[in-house]
C-alpha cells in the first residue's frame, strides 16, 4: 500500500462563485421592489418610498458593477464573499429600519446570508456574519420607523412580543446554521475521501505503467533478436506510448518537485530512444539498434528506481 500524505489529496474549501451571490442579490432586489409595490399600490399603506428605493437602487447598481468588472464564474475568496453577504445583511437592516423593524414579518430574512455562509465559508466568517445579523436585529428592536399600516387603526405590538421575535431570530440563526454546517461538513469529508481514493488509484496506475516499461523493453529485445521486425516496430510504438502515458499520469499528480522533474526528463528521454530504435530497425542497422536497446534498458531501470524513491516513498 503506498504511503500518501493527507495534504496530497485534501481538497480546498469550496468557494462561492460570484455568479451565485449575484443571482441571490438580484432575486432580493426583485423581491424588495415587488414588496414595496404591493404595500404602496395594493395595500395603500404609507411607506418611505424614496429611501427604500434608494437602498434597492444602490444594491442593483452594485450588482451591475460587479457583473461588468469581474467574471461571474470566478470563485470568490472567503473574505470577499463574506463582505458581500455582510452587505446583504446591512441592506436588509436598512429596509427593515424604514418599514417597522422586527415588527416587519420579513425580518426573518436575516437567516439567509448566514445560511449561505455556513455551507461555503470558513466557520469564523460564518460566526462573524451571525453576530452581525444578531446585532442588526438587536438595534432594530429599539430603533425603527413605524410599521406601514392603516393610519386609522395603527398596529402597536407589545414589547414582550418584539422580544420573542428577536429571540426567535437569534435561535433560528444558531440552530439552522449548526445543522447546515454539519450537513456541509459531511459532504466535504465525503469529497475528501473520494479525492484520496482517486489519488491512490492514479499513483497505483502510474506504478503499473512504469513497471510495464521493463517488461516491454525485454519483449522488444526478444522480437529483434528473433527476427520479427514487423512486430518489433509495433512494440516500439506501444513502448513509446507507454512512456508518454506514464508521463501524463505523473503530471496529473500535481506540482512536481526536483526528483519528479528528473523522472519526467527520463520519460521524455525514453520516448526519444523509442524513436531511435524504430529508425534503426527500419534502416536494418543492427549495431545501432543494439546500442539503443542497451540505453533503453538502462533508462527504464533508472525510471523504475527513481519513481519508487521520489514518487512513492516507502
Amino acid at each position: 500500500m503506498t504511503d500518501i500524505a493527507a495534504s496530497d489529496f485534501r481538497q480546498p474549501r469550496r468557494y462561492v462563485r460570484l455568479d451565485t451571490i449575484l443571482r441571490l442579490r438580484w432575486l432580493a432586489v426583485l423581491g424588495q421592489l415587488a414588496a414595496i409595490f404591493i404595500v404602496v399600490q395594493g395595500l395603500e399603506f404609507d411607506v418611505e418610498v424614496v429611501p427604500c428605493l434608494t437602498i434597492v437602487g444602490l444594491s442593483a447598481l452594485l450588482n451591475l458593477a460587479l457583473q461588468i468588472s469581474f467574471n461571474p464564474m470566478q470563485r470568490l475568496e472567503p473574505a470577499y464573499a463574506a463582505a458581500l453577504l455582510a452587505l446583504n445583511i446591512v441592506e436588509l437592516a436598512g429596509l427593515l429600519f424604514l418599514t417597522g423593524g422586527l415588527e416587519n414579518p420579513f425580518s426573518f430574512l436575516f437567516l439567509a446570508p448566514v445560511l449561505i455562509s455556513t455551507t461555503a465559508l470558513p466557520i469564523r466568517l460564518t460566526i462573524a456574519l451571525g453576530l452581525l445579523a444578531v446585532a442588526c436585529a438587536s438595534v432594530l428592536v429599539f430603533i425603527h420607523l413605524p410599521l406601514p399600516w392603516d393610519s386609522d387603526d395603527p398596529l402597536v405590538l407589545p414589547p414582550i412580543y418584539l422580544f420573542g421575535v428577536w429571540l426567535s431570530i437569534v435561535v433560528a440563526i444558531g440552530v439552522t446554521s449548526l445543522y447546515a454546517f454539519q450537513v456541509a461538513e459531511e459532504s466535504r469529508k465525503l469529497s475528501d475521501a473520494l479525492a484520496a481514493t482517486e489519488l491512490v488509484l492514479t499513483r497505483e496506475q502510474h506504478l503499473t505503467q512504469l513497471d510495464g516499461l521493463a517488461a516491454a523493453a525485454a519483449h522488444v529485445d526478444r522480437l529483434t533478436s528473433g527476427g520479427a521486425p514487423r512486430r518489433a516496430r509495433l512494440s516500439f510504438a506501444a513502448y513509446g506510448l507507454h512512456a508518454l502515458r506514464a508521463g501524463a499520469l505523473l503530471g496529473a499528480c500535481g506540482p512536481l518537485h526536483t526528483g519528479q522533474l528528473a523522472l519526467a526528463d527520463l520519460l521524455t528521454e525514453l520516448v526519444a530512444q523509442c524513436r531511435e530504435a524504430q529508425a534503426a530497425l527500419n534502416a536494418a542497422d543492427a549495431d545501432t539498434l543494439a546500442a539503443v536497446l542497451r540505453r533503453m534498458a538502462v533508462t527504464a531501470e533508472s525510471i523504475s528506481e527513481l519513481y519508487r524513491r521520489e514518487v512513492v516513498p516507502g
